[in-house]
């Protein structure tokens, strides 16, 4: 199968941790029992919208903080293509993190 690779880059708090995990769990890479403790964990920090990114953002700072540190990575494949995801941060300060 062809291979892949997307890297989400953009302006801080775009949604790219979001739209990442919204992929994984609309292809099934991550189950519905992830994703409810994710949005458990989500609703205690007052961040109900967040549980998506809890997908990618996987560090208790980047939990804390709604802002992604380090590039996140995963993978997924449908019958044609196998994909690898690169979530990058967006925050000036973490930008060289991604580089």
């Amino acid at each position: 199968r062809d291979h892949l690779n997307v890297v989400f880059i953009g302006h801080v708090d775009a949604g790219k941790s979001t739209l990442s995990g919204q992929m994984l769990f609309l292809t099934g890479s991550v189950d519905e029992r992830t994703i409810e403790k994710f949005s458990r964990e989500a609703k205690q920090r007052n961040r109900e919208s967040w549980f998506l990114a809890f997908i990618m953002d996987t560090s208790e700072e980047e939990r804390a903080k709604g802002k992604t540190v380090e590039v996140g990575r995963a993978e997924f494949s449908t019958e044609t293509r196998r994909f690898t995801i690169l979530d990058a941060p967006g925050h000036k300060n973490y930008v060289p993190n991604m580089i």
